[in-house]
């Protein structure tokens, strides 16, 4: 080995613990613990980052299903519009189909037309139907029956309403006062107000005696009609406590098929008709 070469080794072995020695091992330490310092932080934001990622994520989810909610709302509304449009027509069209049944009514003649009052009025003939009452002619002069006292077939024809003939009422009542006060020379009052609507609870005892009275009417016409084709009904079921629900007149068979039963159906009809008005005010109604 050449002293050159070797003089190279030895200079190169005194420099590498010189070298080591250039930095300070506590500067080191403190660099090594910022380093350690900023990558937790790094770590941090990238969690915070995955987080908010996952929030927009959520957030435009939730915003979906509320575009998707209003969406819904405003078909919902448009739906109800159309609703209450039909609703309108319809009831349009009932009161238009409820008036020419009355004016049908007018001329119709009975040899004898027996009231739920106990009345037997003979050769009558209806003048007049309004929402409260009939106007009759008969072999003994001219007679007003309030609809409520005729009979279930004369309701059901007239398309009876006991809201409706109540409110007409109060209207007449009202047209006549103003009619009086001012024949007498007497200021009018001021419109009042619209009356505030009957109490259910009285609707529902109009009802109530409406439906007892139909029921009793149907009963007895039953029992007329056995007396006249007792073969025909033998061993029919009758329920007398709630007479429209009777087999007789839902599963009517060929063999049943006597002349009377029509008219028995009308007046279920007519109880059934009663029953759904009570039950809109009573749920419990039987």
């Amino acid at each position: 080995m050449s002293s050159p070469y070797f003089w190279k080794l030895q200079t190169a072995a005194l420099l590498l613990p010189l070298m080591g020695s250039c930095v300070k091992k506590t500067d080191y330490d403190a660099l090594q613990l910022e380093n350690q310092a900023l990558q937790t932080r790094v770590d941090e934001a990238s969690h915070q980052l995955l987080q908010s990622q996952t929030d927009v994520i959520l957030l435009q989810g939730q915003l979906q299903k509320l575009t998707a909610l209003e969406s819904e709302l405003k078909q919902t509304e448009n739906e109800l519009q159309k609703s209450q449009n039909e609703l309108k027509a319809l009831k349009a069209q009932f009161d238009r189909f409820r008036t020419q049944r009355r004016s049908a009514m007018v001329g119709k003649k009975f040899p004898t037309l027996s009231l739920e009052d106990g009345r037997v009025l003979r050769e009558a003939e209806i003048t007049a139907v309004t929402a409260e009452d009939l106007s009759i002619r008969y072999a003994d002069g001219l007679v007003k029956v309030a609809l409520a006292k005729t009979t279930p077939d004369l309701r059901w024809e007239a398309c009876y309403d006991p809201l409706e003939a109540l409110e007409k009422a109060r209207e007449n009542t009202l047209a006549k006062a103003s009619v009086v006060r001012e024949q007498a020379g007497l200021p009018q009052t001021a419109a009042p107000a619209p009356a505030a609507p009957m109490p259910a609870r009285n609707v529902v005892e109009v009802l109530r005696a409406q439906l007892a009275s139909q029921r009793q009417v149907l009963n007895a016409e039953y029992q007329e009609l056995t007396t006249k084709n007792a073969a025909a009904l033998r061993g029919a079921a009758w329920n007398f406590g709630q007479p429209e629900a009777s087999p007789l007149l839902n599963t009517l068979s060929g063999s049943r098929a006597v002349l009377g039963i029509s008219r028995l159906q009308s007046q279920r009809d007519a109880i059934l008709a009663t029953l759904r008005q009570l039950r809109e005010l009573d749920p419990a109604a039987r």
